[in-house]
């Protein structure tokens, strides 16, 4: 069976569409209209990472320093390295606020617990039990008490206080992850003052991290007295 297709047919539908387009074109319209202009949306107010009546903080300022991939001995360096940025983050920060009471004493004090989270929820594996959130809270004094001093302009806020690698003692790593042995002690910008849970004092660090991502993260840490010093 053939079909047969009308040519005026075609025609017709043809002289109907020039007809449609030449009214669109001599009432200003367009038979195919452009969408409506999305409507102009303010940018979203920067949220601090603190309360109101203290200076702006925002989440950028709050990144924690990570610990690469590396070997036994860079990952050692990296760890101390991570540590000295927790116990000195937020210092440039509060280096900028007005000295004295011109910022609230609490200022400080939130902007160490946030820094405390960034770190704990970073640096570490996942653990809520209470001996590894009292860890995280002694860590998160030293860090408050080098941004107080900071803040009253106190001689130790003359500069930043550092660990130091005294010697490895065993280390090895696997694709599974990073077992640390070491001995270091923390450098205080002066020294006798603040309460350093006597990372002051030689310590002999055991830490196994394992893989996450680009970065390790600690699984385990545990600081004991070191002797011979």
């Amino acid at each position: 069976m053939k079909v047969r297709v009308s040519r005026s047919r075609g025609r017709k539908w043809t002289t109907a569409a020039a007809a449609l387009a030449l009214l669109a074109a001599l009432s200003g319209c367009s038979l195919f209209p452009s969408p409506a202009p999305l409507p102009d949306i303010a940018p979203a107010t920067p949220v601090s990472a603190l309360p109101p009546e203290c200076p702006f903080v925002g989440k950028n300022d709050l990144t924690p320093v990570r610990i690469p991939l590396g070997t036994p001995r860079e990952t050692i360096g990296s760890v101390l390295n991570a540590y000295s940025g927790w116990l000195n983050a937020g210092s440039e920060l509060v280096a900028a606020w007005s000295p004295g009471s011109a910022v609230p004493e609490t200022c400080v004090e939130r902007l160490a617990s946030r820094y405390a989270d960034a770190y704990s929820t970073t640096s570490f594996t996942s653990h809520r039990d209470v001996a590894w959130q009292d860890y995280f809270a002694a860590v998160k004094v030293m860090n408050q008490q080098n941004l107080a001093a900071i803040r009253s302009a106190a001689p130790e806020s003359s500069g930043r206080g550092k660990f130091e690698l005294l010697q490895e003692i065993d280390s090895s790593a696997t694709d599974s992850g990073t077992f640390l042995k070491f001995d270091a002690v923390y450098r205080p910008v002066v020294a006798g003052q603040g309460s350093w849970e006597d990372l002051d004092k030689t310590t002999r660090w055991y830490v196994e991290l394992v893989p996450a991502g680009e970065f390790l993260v600690i699984n385990y840490i545990e600081t004991k007295p070191a002797a011979g010093y």
